[in-house]
């Protein structure tokens, strides 16, 4: 028997059994944390039907309803990352206001135009961690239209699709490079009938929100699943 082994695509590394989904026919590597799709995977007959009918179950943080001919997909923002942004705001914050009490008090106007773009930093940071304690992000799908609504907070991406100029929805991977190492986001785009790429949803850090979201949508708008360059595996 011929055993078979697996390494990332992206940085090499061998592949642990528990890597390897194989109803998705991908793989997540540990090391680097690149999802990538593996083909010639050799499956049972089971897993093999439901490659080819590459069903995703309902992820954590995702609910679906459905009423008067309308799907309505809800994504929670809230990511056990956004308690840590917590603490890190309140040090960041605080010190900000510190760095402006001692620079007004002393006369040192020049110090505190300097910290005015940290202090914009933190504004906009703390901002961006309320919003992901309450805000949610609302797929609606019904009348002709395909509606992206964030809130209650505001928060750019809003907008308005037509239903039947949505040729393909598509999930896409972003790899981000940082001080604190490499991470990765998610997109879902829509290909409308004039070549033109929308985006639906972007920010996702979870690979199966992502493609169910997808999944959810083409069969709602009865399209049939088709592969786009570039796109994550399912």
């Amino acid at each position: 028997m011929k055993l078979v082994e697996f390494r990332c695509k992206s940085c090499g590394a061998t592949l642990r059994p528990e890597n390897v989904v194989e109803r998705l026919a991908m793989a997540r590597c540990d090391h680097c944390g690149a999802v990538f799709g593996i083909e010639g995977l050799p499956l049972s007959s089971a897993a093999e039907a439901a490659r080819q009918r590459g069903p995703v179950s309902m992820p954590k943080g995702i609910e679906v309803s459905q009423f008067g001919g309308s799907l309505e997909i809800t994504r929670r923002w809230f990511g056990w990352g956004f308690v840590f942004l917590v603490f890190f705001c309140i040090f960041w914050d605080g010190f900000m206001v510190a760095w402006h009490a001692i620079a007004l008090s002393s006369g040192a106007w020049f110090m505190s135009l300097f910290g005015l773009l940290h202090t914009a930093v933190g504004v906009g940071l703390t901002y961006y961690t309320i919003a992901g304690f309450v805000n949610r992000t609302v797929i609606r799908a019904g009348q002709g239209l395909i509606e992206i609504r964030h809130g209650p907070l505001p928060w750019p991406g809003n907008k308005t699709l037509v239903s039947h100029e949505v040729e393909q929805c598509y999930s896409k991977e972003k790899i981000h490079h940082g001080k604190n190492g490499t991470h990765y986001t998610y997109t879902i785009h829509a290909l409308m009938t004039n070549g033109r790429r929308e985006t639906v949803v972007s920010g996702l850090t979870d690979t199966e929100q992502a493609l169910y979201i997808e999944q959810q949508l083409e069969q709602f708008l009865g399209i049939q699943d088709r592969p786009v360059p570039g796109e994550l595996p399912r």
